[in-house]
């Protein structure tokens, strides 16, 4: 720690007290980049003695370094250099202010987003002509029983008792920095979105600030956004799409379309981050295009998709295959070993146990299963059928990838459409280190308003990640927060009342991480008003 010299016995220091400055020197400047304060005060103009885009700051700044209750804000704020950072005092942000500012912005959310992404472009140059789209949740603690957005759904976090809300988005294909993003009922099912995401998407990127980039962008998603109606709009809208084909009479004919000996014959150049640590026991991905018809309301394109084979869906194929036979042949077995003894001996009893054994298990096509006989005379008797087995077997290992986008090859349609879990990896960090779901905040403006910053967060650490990697630095956000947690400043309380403060000495580890970031000014951390508050 720097020590404090002093010039006379008053001037001496009498307290010593500890100030947090954390990792705010790698997310403040790119929220000033972002000009958060001054959008947030231009879209919602207020005369409030903290303004609401000081809030937004605060509360942004608070889901990337602290992540604590909306209630204890303050305490949190006391402990940081914030208060003179930001000029806001520990006592002004109290509950009443807080929910009044989230309530200030819930109206303006969508235009608030749009500039501040449109600033982002801007400055950090994003690229928005591939975008992954997704469906996610959060789920919220508590009843809700005035939301129109908390409902019980299906839920992707595996908490089934509590209510949701889902967030549709669209992050970038490098850096998955999202980039548009929509709120839903919690109970809304990906399906109904298609139609309605792709005119709100176009809408967006029709603002004149990122119409003038020219963005085309290929649209990548899961097989539950890839729909008749959603492939029309697309061709109306003059969107590519990419995604893969829903289960289907139609799909299995095309993925039967291709024989073996083609697809070994077209090894696709893709390959995931892991092959390159085992690459001696990586087995190519392969790929055949063929045409596919879509048609909707009268309406038919012609389009392509990727007959894809992978081994490791071949493992796993051939794995569940094994499990749903095992189960099936299990419970039919034991079935057969109940026959004719009690209940077991009516057939109006049996022939419904029969089917509920089946009920959902796939592995009921692969097996011959026939009951004969009266009551108390009954037959049950099962075998696999060969033939039909070998046809699944068959296509063991493959999926479809669709597309109207004439302009991609079998490695760049395969890539893209393995970028897919971008999404969710990023919405990990909101149901991990940023924890939005606990929130007690119980009105659908408050739900929305919360849901904005926590997005904002994402956007800062997304490309707090793009700045990283550009440097040389392939980290996330929480490897390169981590070392800076515990940088602190001290304040010095001298007897003539003067306060300084200084930085407590960086570890190597901060000081190397702040050089390569090129961000080793931290006067505007510890620099203080010219009078004591």
């Amino acid at each position: 720690m720097t020590a404090f010299l002093a010039t006379s016995p008053t001037s001496l220091p009498v307290h010593m007290r500890p100030r947090l400055i954390g990792a705010l020197p790698l997310v403040y400047p790119i929220l000033t980049a972002l000009q958060v304060r001054q959008i947030v005060n231009e879209v919602v103009p207020n005369q409030a003695e903290v303004d609401v885009g000081q809030l937004v700051v605060l509360l942004t700044l608070n889901r990337l370094l602290a992540q604590r209750p909306l209630s204890r804000v303050s305490e949190w704020l006391a402990e940081t250099v914030l208060p003179d950072v930001l000029r806001v005092a520990p006592d002004q942000i109290y509950d009443t202010r807080l929910g009044r500012g989230l309530d200030r912005i819930a109206p303006q959310l969508g235009e608030l987003w749009t500039r501040l992404v449109c600033r982002a472009v801007q400055v950090y140059g994003l690229d928005l002509t591939v975008l992954h789209w997704d469906v996610t949740s959060l789920y919220f603690e508590g009843d809700y029983t005035a939301s129109d957005l908390a409902r019980y759904g299906y839920s992707r976090d595996e908490r089934p008792d509590t209510k949701q809300v889902n967030v549709e988005v669209d992050v970038t294909h490098d850096g998955a920095v999202p980039v548009h993003y929509q709120v839903l009922a919690g109970n809304t099912a990906d399906i109904t979105r298609p139609r309605s995401h792709l005119q709100t998407l176009l809408h967006f990127l029709a603002r004149p600030e990122l119409a003038a980039y020219g963005f085309h962008p290929l649209l990548v998603s899961d097989g539950k956004m890839i729909t008749p109606e959603a492939v029309v709009g697309c061709h109306r809208a003059q969107v590519f799409y990419l995604g893969p084909l829903a289960d289907s009479t139609a799909t299995d004919a095309v993925l039967r379309s291709v024989s073996a000996e083609e697809l070994a014959a077209q090894p696709l150049t893709y390959r995931p981050q892991r092959a390159t640590r085992r690459e001696d026991e990586f087995v190519p991905y392969q790929g055949v295009w063929r045409p596919f018809p879509f048609e909707f309301a009268g309406e038919q394109v012609l389009d392509r998709v990727l007959v894809v084979w992978s081994a490791g869906k071949q493992r796993l194929d051939v794995q569940k295959r094994k499990r749903h036979l095992k189960r099936l042949l299990t419970a039919l077995a034991d079935l057969q070993a109940k026959l004719n003894t009690r209940r077991h001996k009516q057939r109006a009893y049996v022939e419904p146990r029969l089917a509920a054994v089946q009920q959902g298990n796939p592995a009921k096509d692969w097996v011959d299963i026939t009951l004969t006989g009266t009551d108390g005379a009954l037959t049950l008797t099962f075998c696999i059928n060969r033939q039909r087995l070998a046809q699944a077997q068959a296509v063991d290992g493959r999926y479809a990838l669709a597309t109207n986008a004439a302009h991609l090859d079998a490695a760049a349609a395969l890539t893209f459409f393995k970028g897919q879990d971008k999404v969710e990896k990023r919405f990990g960090t909101v149901k991990g280190p940023l924890r939005v779901h606990p929130l007690f905040v119980h009105t659908d403006r408050r739900i929305e308003a919360t849901v904005f910053l926590t997005l904002l967060a994402l956007l800062v650490r997304a490309i707090l990640e793009q700045l990283a990697r550009q440097v040389g630095l392939a980290r996330t956000a929480e490897q390169l927060c981590r070392p800076l947690a515990a940088l602190q400043a001290i304040d010095l309380d001298g007897a003539d009342h003067r306060r300084l403060r200084q930085v407590a000495d960086l570890t190597d580890a901060q000081q190397h991480l702040l050089q390569v970031l090129g961000w080793t000014n931290l006067d505007a951390y510890v620099q203080l008003p010219p009078h004591p508050r």
